[in-house]
Protein backbone atom coordinates (compact mmCIF):
# COMPACT_ATOMS: atom_id res chain seq x y z
CA UNK A 1 0.00 0.00 0.00
CA UNK A 2 0.99 3.28 -0.95
CA UNK A 3 0.86 6.43 0.30
CA UNK A 4 -1.09 9.55 -1.83
CA UNK A 5 2.16 11.79 -2.15
CA UNK A 6 1.67 15.21 -1.85
CA UNK A 7 3.24 18.52 -2.58
CA UNK A 8 5.84 19.27 0.35
CA UNK A 9 9.22 19.29 -0.56
CA UNK A 10 10.02 18.56 3.61
CA UNK A 11 9.80 14.69 4.29
CA UNK A 12 9.88 12.72 7.17
CA UNK A 13 10.21 8.99 5.92
CA UNK A 14 10.13 6.02 8.60
CA UNK A 15 11.92 3.04 7.37
CA UNK A 16 10.67 0.46 10.14
CA UNK A 17 10.92 -3.63 10.47
CA UNK A 18 12.17 -6.18 12.79
CA UNK A 19 15.81 -7.07 13.84
CA UNK A 20 17.46 -8.51 10.78
CA UNK A 21 15.12 -7.53 8.33
CA UNK A 22 16.94 -5.09 6.43
CA UNK A 23 16.35 -1.42 8.30
CA UNK A 24 19.39 -0.28 7.74
CA UNK A 25 20.90 -1.07 4.64
CA UNK A 26 17.27 0.56 3.19
CA UNK A 27 17.54 3.37 4.89
CA UNK A 28 21.14 4.29 3.61
CA UNK A 29 19.96 3.26 -0.02
CA UNK A 30 16.80 5.42 0.34
CA UNK A 31 18.62 8.61 1.59
CA UNK A 32 21.59 7.92 -0.87
CA UNK A 33 18.82 7.98 -3.78
CA UNK A 34 17.14 10.85 -2.17
CA UNK A 35 19.59 13.27 -0.60
CA UNK A 36 18.45 13.23 2.80
CA UNK A 37 19.57 12.86 6.05
CA UNK A 38 19.84 9.56 7.61
CA UNK A 39 19.06 8.80 11.17
CA UNK A 40 19.70 5.65 12.68
CA UNK A 41 18.36 4.87 16.34
CA UNK A 42 20.82 2.63 17.05
CA UNK A 43 23.84 5.45 16.11
CA UNK A 44 22.48 8.20 17.66
CA UNK A 45 21.79 6.10 20.76
CA UNK A 46 24.04 2.86 21.49
CA UNK A 47 26.71 4.26 23.42
CA UNK A 48 24.12 6.30 25.77
CA UNK A 49 21.92 2.77 25.82
CA UNK A 50 25.35 0.24 27.14
CA UNK A 51 26.17 3.28 29.67
CA UNK A 52 22.85 3.21 31.11
CA UNK A 53 22.25 -0.56 31.52
CA UNK A 54 25.59 -1.08 32.86
CA UNK A 55 25.21 1.90 35.03
CA UNK A 56 21.77 0.26 36.21
CA UNK A 57 23.71 -3.39 36.83
CA UNK A 58 22.64 -4.27 33.45
CA UNK A 59 23.78 -6.30 30.69
CA UNK A 60 25.21 -3.58 28.12
CA UNK A 61 23.57 -5.61 25.07
CA UNK A 62 20.25 -6.27 26.66
CA UNK A 63 17.49 -5.51 24.45
CA UNK A 64 14.51 -7.93 25.53
CA UNK A 65 14.21 -7.10 29.83
CA UNK A 66 11.72 -4.92 31.42
CA UNK A 67 14.75 -2.91 32.56
CA UNK A 68 15.63 -2.11 28.99
CA UNK A 69 12.31 -1.59 27.80
CA UNK A 70 11.03 0.37 30.66
CA UNK A 71 14.93 2.88 31.07
CA UNK A 72 16.44 2.43 28.03
CA UNK A 73 14.23 2.24 25.02
CA UNK A 74 12.01 5.13 25.72
CA UNK A 75 15.22 7.60 26.21
CA UNK A 76 16.53 5.99 22.78
CA UNK A 77 13.00 6.97 21.29
CA UNK A 78 13.32 10.38 22.59
CA UNK A 79 16.60 11.31 21.15
CA UNK A 80 15.92 10.11 17.68
CA UNK A 81 12.99 12.01 17.39
CA UNK A 82 14.07 15.18 19.13
CA UNK A 83 17.31 14.84 16.09
CA UNK A 84 14.05 14.21 13.36
CA UNK A 85 12.80 17.15 14.68
CA UNK A 86 15.14 19.85 14.77
CA UNK A 87 16.16 18.68 11.14
CA UNK A 88 12.67 19.19 9.40
CA UNK A 89 11.83 22.17 11.58
CA UNK A 90 15.05 23.18 9.47
CA UNK A 91 14.00 22.72 6.21
CA UNK A 92 15.47 18.97 6.10
CA UNK A 93 14.17 15.89 4.86
CA UNK A 94 14.43 12.84 7.20
CA UNK A 95 15.51 8.81 7.13
CA UNK A 96 14.48 7.54 10.26
CA UNK A 97 15.54 3.97 10.82
CA UNK A 98 14.25 1.89 14.15
CA UNK A 99 11.87 -0.86 14.57
CA UNK A 100 9.14 1.24 15.33
CA UNK A 101 7.09 -2.02 16.47
CA UNK A 102 5.10 -0.28 18.65
CA UNK A 103 4.80 3.16 17.50
CA UNK A 104 4.02 2.06 13.65
CA UNK A 105 0.82 -0.29 14.81
CA UNK A 106 -0.37 2.99 17.37
CA UNK A 107 -2.72 5.15 15.98
CA UNK A 108 -2.32 7.62 18.56
CA UNK A 109 1.18 7.75 18.00
CA UNK A 110 1.26 7.94 14.19
CA UNK A 111 -1.57 11.04 14.62
CA UNK A 112 0.86 12.96 16.72
CA UNK A 113 3.63 12.58 14.36
CA UNK A 114 1.37 13.18 11.11
CA UNK A 115 -0.04 16.59 13.22
CA UNK A 116 3.27 17.59 13.64
CA UNK A 117 4.86 17.11 10.65
CA UNK A 118 1.44 19.12 9.20
CA UNK A 119 2.97 21.89 11.36
CA UNK A 120 5.88 22.55 10.23
CA UNK A 121 4.62 21.52 6.64
CA UNK A 122 6.20 18.42 6.13
CA UNK A 123 5.28 15.20 4.53
CA UNK A 124 4.93 11.38 6.88
CA UNK A 125 6.30 8.48 4.48
CA UNK A 126 6.75 5.01 6.05
CA UNK A 127 8.48 2.45 4.81
CA UNK A 128 7.75 -1.29 6.24
CA UNK A 129 10.95 -3.71 5.92
CA UNK A 130 9.29 -7.13 5.69
CA UNK A 131 11.25 -10.39 6.09
CA UNK A 132 10.56 -14.18 7.22
CA UNK A 133 12.55 -15.40 10.33
CA UNK A 134 15.00 -17.41 8.03
CA UNK A 135 16.03 -14.13 6.45
CA UNK A 136 15.94 -12.15 9.36
CA UNK A 137 18.32 -15.45 12.05
CA UNK A 138 20.89 -14.86 8.53
CA UNK A 139 20.96 -11.46 8.73
CA UNK A 140 21.87 -11.58 12.58
CA UNK A 141 24.22 -13.86 12.25
CA UNK A 142 25.92 -12.39 9.76
CA UNK A 143 26.13 -9.27 11.10
CA UNK A 144 27.62 -10.92 14.37
CA UNK A 145 26.34 -7.97 16.89
CA UNK A 146 26.69 -8.85 20.96
CA UNK A 147 23.27 -7.15 20.82
CA UNK A 148 21.66 -9.97 19.13
CA UNK A 149 23.63 -12.90 21.38
CA UNK A 150 20.23 -13.11 23.40
CA UNK A 151 17.85 -13.39 20.13
CA UNK A 152 19.36 -15.68 18.34
CA UNK A 153 20.36 -18.01 21.39
CA UNK A 154 16.89 -17.88 22.95
CA UNK A 155 15.19 -18.17 19.19
CA UNK A 156 12.33 -19.63 19.76
CA UNK A 157 11.52 -17.64 22.84
CA UNK A 158 12.44 -14.55 21.02
CA UNK A 159 10.49 -15.48 17.62
CA UNK A 160 7.50 -15.84 20.12
CA UNK A 161 6.67 -12.44 20.03
CA UNK A 162 7.27 -11.74 16.82
CA UNK A 163 4.12 -11.24 14.23
CA UNK A 164 5.85 -11.54 10.68
CA UNK A 165 1.74 -10.25 9.83
CA UNK A 166 2.57 -6.66 11.85
CA UNK A 167 2.09 -3.83 9.20
CA UNK A 168 1.95 0.30 10.14
CA UNK A 169 -1.66 1.38 10.93
CA UNK A 170 -1.00 4.08 8.60
CA UNK A 171 -0.56 3.94 4.50
CA UNK A 172 2.93 2.84 3.94
CA UNK A 173 5.45 1.32 1.45
CA UNK A 174 6.19 -2.62 2.01
CA UNK A 175 10.02 -3.55 0.78
CA UNK A 176 10.22 -7.49 0.47
CA UNK A 177 13.46 -8.22 1.87
CA UNK A 178 13.07 -11.95 2.10
CA UNK A 179 16.08 -13.91 0.97
CA UNK A 180 14.95 -15.05 -2.58
CA UNK A 181 12.76 -11.86 -2.82
CA UNK A 182 12.05 -11.02 -6.86
CA UNK A 183 13.46 -7.92 -6.56
CA UNK A 184 16.52 -6.84 -5.06
CA UNK A 185 16.97 -5.23 -2.21
CA UNK A 186 17.66 -1.27 -3.74
CA UNK A 187 15.71 -1.50 -6.84
CA UNK A 188 12.83 -1.54 -4.17
CA UNK A 189 13.63 1.14 -2.17
CA UNK A 190 15.10 2.99 -5.13
CA UNK A 191 11.59 2.90 -6.81
CA UNK A 192 10.17 4.22 -3.50
CA UNK A 193 12.57 7.39 -3.63
CA UNK A 194 11.84 8.10 -7.01
CA UNK A 195 7.65 8.31 -6.44
CA UNK A 196 8.57 10.42 -3.24
CA UNK A 197 10.88 12.82 -5.13
CA UNK A 198 8.26 12.60 -7.84
CA UNK A 199 5.66 14.05 -5.12
CA UNK A 200 7.77 16.18 -3.93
Amino acid sequence: MTTALGTSTITLALVAGYAGSGKSEAGKILASATGWAMLDKDTLSRPMTERLLDALGGDPDDRHSPLYLEHARPLEYACLMKSVWENLECGISVVAVAPFLSESADAQWTARVRRRCGRIGARFETLWVDSDLESMRDRLISRDASRDTWKLTHWSEYTNGINTDLRPVVPHHVIDNRIGASRPLAEQVEAVAQRLLGGA
